[in-house]
């Protein structure tokens, strides 16, 4: 299986201070209705190893392994990753993705 899942060079360099300080080499992405009203939700978590039916995403040193329900939601999704004074963390943005709730 494959999917179009965009990791920018800031998620890789974070999915790589990862890497280094967890020795971690697989990172879950999953993706699923949040709520009723469509809005999709978004979780990530060190991973031992993928399933057969997986997608594996190359993103750095690291790989992200994506099971086939959540690759709809995720399909055409950016990973990127920020840091300011209040904020620090991955986002996923699906431009593909409903808008949800209002």
């Amino acid at each position: 299986m494959s999917i179009a899942l965009t990791v920018t060079p800031a998620a890789e360099r974070a999915f790589g201070d990862l890497a280094e300080d967890r020795g971690a080499t697989l990172v879950r992405v999953w993706a699923g209705q949040a709520c009723g009203c469509g809005r999709i939700g978004y979780k990530m978590a060190l991973e031992e190893e993928a399933n057969t039916e997986d997608a594996v995403i190359p993103a750095g040193v690291i790989k992200l392994v994506v099971s086939p329900d959540s690759a709809p939601h995720l399909e055409g999704g950016i990973i990127d990753y920020s840091e300011d004074p209040m904020y620090a963390g991955f986002t996923i943005n699906n431009p593909n993705a409903q808008s949800g709730c209002g």
